[in-house]
């Protein structure tokens, strides 16, 4: 009995050896085509990438590789992991090393599953030892990888190489969207500073400040979720909510106010009694000037002489008239506190100068509520541009939405105007931004459908867009307003009077003005460019 146990125990060593070289053979085989199997993936992937704006090229060199490791590694453990029961190692090793069902006999006979008289036991199991020994497992088992499997992960790995080195035309697209998360999150980081800075702005009511900041939460939301897929249409809508939340906030006094305080400044400045406020003023140190005044209504400090109080009188009296058509409550303050003073009423002059300090801090906070809300305007403006050029956008402003600075407003209302001029210079009568654009031959008038006459146009272009005269046709010592070449104009005649077209066209560039954004104190500038355009 100890003899066969013996015989029993050498050949399952012999059988844990032949496997362990098994699967060394098999971990050759199946680790080359695990990477064709990554490799697969991998081709495949990279041709997905040129048709969808999938992942960046240096992604796509890192995943492709990971996916030829992951492929190769996934081929050797499933050799070495894979389980293979004692019975079953005897039965493969018969087969593979010819054994004729040697090994799986001694393996029944061993565990007890064939039973047998000793003696033939004996016999079987030495017979199996004998055979065993003359196999060269080596030989049997030898250590080749596929050449097929090596064949076919060179080709994938070629396909990949030239997939990856060739120009992908959704390089383009990939790099616009990170630039415009980049954006996005640029204007996130913005509006949470704007929020905070809005936060502890005076001026500004609790409404007016809780509507703020809900439109700001819900923008901030909006963008972080624009954010995750780079839309940027959702992103600037997002920021012109924003815009138009803070533009019906705007005070359309805070400009002359602004002025007014500047003036009264101007005004201050002539006497050193009043040069701080003067200089507080200049520099929009509302609530420094608003100190400066209320310190003449204490009592500490050096007593003023009769000369200096007149003096002090008559530099009030100078601000009040400053300030009369833009604060007139501060400046029937200061008027106060100048009367108070030629009197000689020391209690109400100091009453009066307190409450034109108050005035005077109320117009500041304003001021400086406006111009908070006007440089946030600005901010968001510039972000939406920024992020419509991230996304290869022409424009930062959706239809009927959102602000534009100053210039975009000059060049809106340069077209409106060019509309208007159009009916004047030979162009079409409806110019651009209007629907009602004259064609050739139309000549009929749209209010009474009677036929509009020749009318005479005081400006004309020649056919060719050279030498503009100024005078009748035919007439003689027309003045020649250049030689440059000019553009032909379009075909069609004006047949609409220029002072019929300009209403509508007014009409419009003033809601324009209304609804858009425009620095502060600049829209008086914009006026007087409209104005100039009357007929």
């Amino acid at each position: 009995m100890p003899s066969r146990k013996r015989e029993v125990v050498r050949i399952r060593s012999y059988l844990r050896r032949c496997d362990l070289r098994l699967r060394l053979v098999e971990s050759l085989t199946w680790g080359p085509w695990g990477a064709v199997a990554g490799g697969g993936v991998g081709v495949l992937l990279a041709l997905a990438a040129r048709i969808w704006p999938l992942l960046p090229l240096r992604w796509l060199i890192v995943i492709s590789g990971a996916l030829l490791l992951l492929g190769m590694t996934v081929g050797v453990l499933a050799a070495w992991l894979r389980p293979r029961s004692l019975h079953r190692r005897a039965r493969v090793f018969d087969h593979r090393l010819g054994l004729a069902d040697r090994l799986t006999t001694a393996v029944e006979i061993g565990t007890g599953r064939l039973r047998t008289p000793r003696a033939m036991g004996r016999a079987q199991l030495a017979d199996t030892l004998a055979a065993i020994t003359r196999v060269d497992v080596r030989a049997a088992l030898p250590l080749t990888a596929s050449r097929r499997a090596l064949k076919v992960a060179g080709l994938l790995l070629c396909a990949l190489v030239v997939l990856l080195w060739l120009p992908n035309p959704q390089d383009d697209l990939l790099r616009q969207r990170a630039a415009v998360q980049q954006k996005i999150e640029e204007q996130v980081a913005a509006l949470d500073e704007m929020r905070t800075a809005l936060a502890e702005t005076e001026g500004l009511t609790e409404a007016e400040r809780e509507a703020l900041m809900q439109a700001l939460d819900e923008a901030i939301a909006a963008l972080e979720e624009s954010k995750e897929h780079a839309a940027p249409e959702e992103a600037m809508a997002a920021l012109s909510e924003v815009e138009q939340t803070l533009a019906e906030l705007r005070d359309p006094q805070a400009a002359a106010v602004q002025k007014g305080l500047s003036e009264a400044g101007e005004a201050l400045s002539d006497s050193s009694l009043t040069q701080d406020i003067a200089e507080a003023l200049a520099a929009g140190d509302y609530q420094a000037a608003a100190r400066s005044l209320a310190a003449f209504s204490g009592t500490k400090g050096r007593a003023l002489t009769r000369e200096e109080e007149l003096a002090l009188a008559e530099e009030l009296a100078q601000a009040a008239a400053a300030l009369a058509a833009s604060n007139p409550a501060l400046a029937e303050q200061m008027n106060r506190a100048a009367a108070a003073i030629q009197r000689g009423d020391a209690a109400e002059a100091r009453a009066a100068i307190r409450e034109a300090a108050r005035q005077m801090k109320k117009a500041g906070e304003q001021v400086a509520g406006q111009e908070a809300l006007e440089s946030s305007l600005s901010q968001l403006a510039e972000g939406r541009q920024e992020i419509a050029q991230a996304s290869g956008s022409t424009t930062a402003s959706r239809p009927g939405q959102g602000s534009m600075a100053s210039g975009q407003m000059g060049g809106q209302g340069g077209e409106q105007a060019g509309g208007m001029a159009g009916g004047a210079t030979g162009g079409a009568a409806g110019g651009q931004g209007s629907g009602q654009q004259a064609q050739a031959g139309h000549r009929e008038d749209a209010g009474t459908g009677a036929p509009y006459a020749e009318m005479y146009v005081p400006y004309r272009l020649d056919e060719e867009g050279v030498g503009s005269n100024i005078g009748r046709e035919g007439g003689e010592g027309g003045m020649v307003s250049g030689e440059v070449p000019l553009p032909a104009p379009k075909e069609g005649q004006a047949n609409v009077p220029y002072q019929e077209v300009y209403a509508e066209y007014a009409a419009r560039a003033g809601s324009a003005l209304e609804g858009s954004y425009i620095p502060l104190g600049m829209k008086q500038y914009v006026r007087d460019y409209f104005s100039s355009l009357e007929p």
